[in-house]
């Protein structure tokens, strides 16, 4: 659902410190740790994400071999509806986990909306919304319960006891990861001030 490729320079960061920044990213988006969901449905939506790092042989920036600042470039490829909504977290999210990995570096991440219908999981063409549905699996007879939430932002089901929520003017709101529940907040107080 969502890949991800971290492009490094070849002697900016050991293998091991390239894994770890692999799955930094992977956890800012997948809500890993106190800040994200946890249990089935959790599993399942990380599942669906991927990270790769290339560490290219030769880097030219401008006329010049990239050294100085050191450039990291981050293309996220996300399903497109999804794009405009989760671009100022991801850019945000990923320029700082990167600087504070190499304090000097140079970062630019680019968020990519792939077309609607052309991302294929177990050999079927998925919607936004199929994807959605297929992650929502686990919890949908919670939801129907009223023992689960859903995320008004990108319309996750989520367990309020496992996941960041929200009490706003007297209604609790669950996210799937702290990037939704930001983003929600943003958008609040944007249409609080008059400007949304």
């Amino acid at each position: 659902m969502l890949f991800i490729e971290i492009f490094v320079p070849r002697d900016a960061l050991d293998a091991d410190r390239c894994r770890q920044l692999a799955q930094s990213l992977l956890g800012l988006m997948t809500g890993d740790g106190e800040e994200g969901m946890a249990g089935p449905a959790a599993d399942i939506f990380a599942s669906q994400f991927h990270v790769v790092v290339h560490r290219p042989e030769t880097w030219v920036v401008g006329d010049r071999l990239a050294d100085d600042p050191t450039p990291y470039m981050v293309r996220v490829h996300a399903p497109g509806p999804w794009r405009k909504d989760t671009s100022g977290h991801i850019i945000g999210a990923f320029t700082k986990a990167i600087t504070d990995v190499d304090p000097g570096a140079a970062v630019q991440v680019h968020v990519l909306g792939v077309p609607e219908g052309s991302i294929g999981v177990r050999g079927e063409a998925k919607t936004s919304t199929e994807l959605v549905e297929m992650m929502n699996d686990p919890l949908k007879y919670a939801y129907a319960a009223g023992k689960a939430l859903l995320d008004p932002m990108c319309g996750m089901l989520v367990e309020p006891d496992k996941a960041p929520t929200l009490e706003y003017e007297g209604t609790l709101y669950g996210f799937c990861c702290e990037g939704c529940r930001t983003e929600f907040i943003a958008k609040k107080e944007k249409a609080a001030a008059g400007t949304g």
